[in-house]
């Protein structure tokens, strides 16, 4: 797992969560793209030619955070409708 206290991990103010709006986000590896991780609403993002599209859970099997993502987005689910 990623250590969040590194710098080069987390990207603040530059990007910003367009389903939260949160503006620190942690670059994260699917195994084969580099992906952009919320940790406030655990939507993980792909950034290409300048759109943000938001990665399906079940597409990021080298990921760390790939069962920290699933357990999250299923309890927003069950709580706020939110999509997985």
């Amino acid at each position: 797992m990623t250590d969040l206290n590194q710098p080069e991990a987390l990207l603040q103010g530059v990007l910003s969560c367009p389903r939260c709006h949160n503006d620190v986000l942690e670059a994260v590896s699917d195994g084969s793209h580099t992906n952009f991780l919320c940790h406030r609403c655990w939507t993980c993002w792909h950034v290409e030619l300048a759109y943000m599209a938001p990665v399906p859970v079940s597409t990021c099997p080298g990921c760390p955070y790939k069962c920290e993502c699933q357990r999250r987005r299923t309890v927003a689910s069950d709580v706020g409708g939110v999509d997985q």
